[in-house]
């Protein structure tokens, strides 16, 4: 196993030029790359001027012996998945940025399920249609990412009314799509925000179908993105499942030290992470 961190770690405004460098000196080798805001360069700027920026971040990238184990494909806050204009817009720019994966040498990618409904769907009738929804433009998303060489990753979510947010939906959806570049990406701290849930179990629960980690800890009840260890997540259960059922990929944190600190005690928090991810490993 690796150990990966999100690319926020840097947007921060904490490190220079050389903040790749530096990635590797603190202790990690990958990068999941942030893509998930529609205002990024690579949906905003024609696609020859996009696949450019790209190719010179990968060249910057790859120059520090680091890679980019992952890319978080776009996501709209609240969901603005209602009408069919909205989700063929999605379509659209989903599509660019699973075709910007391959540019930076990575070849798996992170999505949230279409939320059609809103994030409380249980109980109202509304969770075949959502199931249909999803199955339909995933499957459509999906013959472009085989076209690229790509591992669509769905993620699950922090919202226990959302009909496809636990890890046993995912999977259970996944399964419904039956396809080797269709697979499950697991974030411990959207397990964690469900009452009486299992870090451990859940890991056991996706098993073989585990490509993809967002690694982060929050108090049980809400979304926080804290360090492990700083919230309520067994992490040495978490570990013990990770080998039992043969993940060898990236230990991927979707967390940084709070952006407010001084830049070497910042440095130290990151120092923290990586340390956090070898003793997991």
């Amino acid at each position: 196993m690796k150990i990966g961190i999100s690319s926020a770690v840097w947007e921060r405004g904490k490190w220079g030029e050389d903040k790749f460098t530096h990635l590797q000196e603190l202790g990690f080798s990958c990068i999941d790359y942030d893509m998930a805001q529609t205002e990024h360069f690579a949906y905003t700027l024609p696609e020859n001027e996009a696949k450019a920026k790209l190719a010179a971040l990968l060249k910057e990238i790859k120059a520090a012996g680091l890679s980019v184990s992952q890319i978080h494909g776009p996501w709209r806050w609240p969901p603005q998945d209602g009408t069919e204009e909205e989700r063929a817009e999605r379509m659209e720019i989903m599509k660019k940025s699973i075709r910007m994966t391959p540019m930076l040498d990575c070849k798996y990618w992170v999505v949230h399920a279409l939320m059609p409904f809103g994030i409380q769907d249980k109980g109202t009738g509304k969770e075949a249609q959502t199931w249909q929804i999803n199955l339909d433009f995933m499957r459509e998303l999906l013959s472009v990412a085989k076209e690229c060489g790509v591992t669509i990753c769905l993620e699950n979510m922090p919202m226990p009314e959302f009909s496809i947010g636990t890890p046993g939906e995912v999977l259970k959806f996944v399964k419904e799509i039956d396809d080797p570049n269709f697979k499950i990406c697991l974030d411990t701290g959207h397990v964690a925000v469900y009452q009486g849930a299992n870090l451990t179990d859940a890991v056991r629960e996706v098993g073989e179908e585990l490509r993809v980690l967002h690694i982060h800890d929050n108090n049980g009840a809400a979304d926080l993105h804290w360090l492990p260890y700083f919230g309520v997540s067994d992490w040495l259960g978490f570990s013990e499942a990770l080998h039992e059922i043969g993940f060898d990929g990236v230990l991927s944190f979707e967390t940084n030290p709070p952006a407010s600190m001084p830049p070497a005690v910042y440095n130290k928090g990151c120092e923290l992470l990586a340390e956090i991810g070898k003793s997991l490993i």
